[in-house]
């Protein structure tokens, strides 16, 4: 009877004391772990089919808060042709954060070379892309929208390894508002950038204070996935000031 006592206050105390793992993009709505698994299934089977190629959702962890007997991851998805659980391990980036980033000098798609020096005084938010980037070119309606509503306090700078003709080609088809810096794979890759869409965000002393993959997707009406509203990139962007 002693022991059946002990084990039933074993079995009470663990209940009392478990916690349960969840995950969010948004802060509101909770996922488990099998909500993590097909979510992350069905962007790696949308993906692939839509490039052609294999590609890979990786999430990236931004931070946990305990809350009761819960906790919870806040995450991004990370969608990428190559699988790693640390994209920015042994790159120049890794190093970079907390620091004056990078510099360059650059050309845009008009021809004008933009020198990082002539950021400062503004915080800035880079964009890394590509063309064939189904995530990049998903995400880019979001932020012509952030765009336009705060071009006049930050600045918004595009880099790709695409040449001036693919890129302005691209634009015909695709509206993008940043200001576009093109061939620039050597800087790319002197960063160690691996994965599509990157967002940097830079203080106005050129500090480089937070590493972005894309914008967050969120749950859609019908239990699917969609482009979130960039509420997130919003509130980095004024961290900054």
């Amino acid at each position: 009877m002693k022991y059946l006592i002990i084990i039933l206050l074993l079995t009470l105390t663990t209940g009392v004391y478990a916690q349960t793992e969840y995950y969010t993009t948004d802060g509101k709505n909770r996922l488990l772990q099998a909500d993590l698994d097909k979510i992350s299934t069905n962007l790696k089977t949308k993906y692939s089919e839509v490039l052609d190629k294999e590609m890979f959702v990786n999430i990236k962890i931004k931070e946990t808060e305990r809350k009761g007997d819960s906790i919870i991851h806040k995450i991004s998805f990370d969608i990428t042709d190559k699988k790693t659980t640390d994209k920015f391990k042994n790159s120049l980036l890794a190093d970079l954060k907390g620091k004056e980033f990078l510099k360059f000098n650059l050309s845009s798609i008009n021809g004008e070379m933009i020198r990082s020096e002539s950021l400062k005084g503004k915080p800035t938010l880079i964009n890394f892309w590509f063309k064939g980037c189904a995530p990049c070119i998903d995400e880019m309606p979001i932020l012509n929208q952030i765009f336009e509503t705060y071009k006049s306090e930050y600045n918004f700078i595009s880099i790709t390894y695409e040449t001036k003709k693919d890129v302005n080609l691209f634009l015909k088809k695709h509206a993008f508002e940043f200001k576009h810096l093109v061939n620039a794979r050597a800087f790319i890759d002197e960063l160690g950038i691996q994965s599509y869409p990157l967002n940097l965000f830079i203080d106005s002393k050129g500090i480089l204070r937070f590493v972005e993959g894309g914008i967050p997707y969120e749950d859609d009406e019908k239990g699917g996935m969609q482009m979130g509203n960039g509420h997130q990139f919003i509130k980095l962007l004024k961290s900054l000031d």
